[in-house]
């Protein structure tokens, strides 16, 4: 048995290097076979046409393969059931759907296509998914009972790191998002703690001990976010957004866990138990309770989660969770 693995081409930004990395590890380390598919956007492609390019990703398809397939693959999810559709054509293949993000749920406005990606998820014989509190959600929306693997972390592969640097108890939070998406950033007023954000500013901001450092690639941000200390912020004001980023697992805890600082979370985060219980960041009610946490830690409190940190961030920085959600998925769909 071969099992396949796809990955994203065409796209770029965070999804595509998630993509990537799954694919890197599961081909390097676990001996799979990459499925590339291209992110290409065409509406009416005809029938003909559309099987052909489905029939060139899967031509090292056998009998008795296993797919997994990681999701969404950003073309519309009617190409996404179609696909899954044309792999329903191979005798005895497993599906496995390993769901990085759930479209319906990170924009609002596209709500209305939840039934589409709840049917689609109904295809696969196993799902990788980020928390059960995600699971539960969909099984309320129309999941059928599915076998399924918690990925609990995304991995953050790391090549290098400046470890002689170890982070201080300095009054700074990170953040890494866009200005104009979050309004935490356009409303930052706090004297005695600076936010620093890596983005690339739209427009000026007037002065609120406020830093925009521009973007930056993943080696420099990681050294710079090390350098820098304090604490890395995984949060949002937004409604919606908020709702899902409690149930989902987010890219940037990996990114500040990779570099060695310790985190902030809102308390209804899926992974709270986990902060917790290893005593890797704060959590809050409110980004004004976070604030607080910040200023009143001591050095000896932060220099403990510092080396907390360090001791988890193994685990992330060499892609065991990758790893483990991978193996489990393909035990379950064909020993379990």
């Amino acid at each position: 048995m071969t099992v396949h693995i796809t990955n994203l081409y065409g796209l770029g930004g965070t999804a595509t290097a998630a993509q990537q990395m799954v694919a890197k590890i599961g081909c390097q380390n676990l001996g799979m076979n990459e499925l590339g598919i291209y992110v290409y956007q065409w509406g009416e492609e005809p029938l003909q046409e559309r099987n052909a390019r489905f029939d060139g990703i899967v031509a090292s398809l056998a009998y008795g393969d296993t797919v997994i397939i990681q999701s969404p693959s950003w073309n519309s999810i009617e190409w996404d059931q179609a696909f899954i559709d044309h792999l329903n054509i191979y005798p005895d293949i497993k599906k496995i759907i390993f769901i990085h993000d759930i479209v319906p749920l990170m924009f609002e406005s596209n709500r209305y296509l939840l039934p589409q990606f709840i049917k689609y998820y109904n295809q696969a014989d196993t799902l990788i998914i980020s928390s059960e509190k995600l699971y539960q959600f969909l099984r309320q929306h129309g999941l059928k009972e599915k076998p399924h693997v918690i990925q609990h972390f995304w991995d953050h592969p790391v090549d290098s790191l400046n470890y002689s640097v170890t982070p201080k108890n300095n009054k700074v939070i990170n953040f890494a998002g866009d200005p104009q998406k979050f309004d935490l950033i356009k409303h930052w007023h706090n004297p005695n703690i600076k936010l620093q954000v890596f983005a690339n500013p739209q427009k000026s901001f007037p002065e609120q001990n406020l830093e925009l450092t521009g973007w930056k690639s993943d080696s420099v941000l990681l050294d710079t976010l090390r350098t820098t200390g304090g604490f890395g912020l995984i949060w949002s004001e937004e409604p919606y957004t908020a709702e899902y980023m409690k149930m989902n697992a987010s890219f940037k805890t990996s990114t500040y866990l990779a570099s060695g600082i310790p985190i902030i979370i809102n308390s209804e985060t899926a992974e709270k138990g986990t902060i917790e219980r290893k005593n890797i960041g704060i959590i809050a009610d409110s980004l004004e309770e976070a604030q607080e946490k910040v200023l009143q830690i001591s050095n000896d409190e932060y220099n403990q989660m510092v080396k907390n940190v360090e001791s988890f961030a193994k685990l992330i920085r060499e892609g065991y969770f990758t790893k483990k959600a991978l193996t489990e998925a393909v035990f379950k769909v064909r020993y379990e």
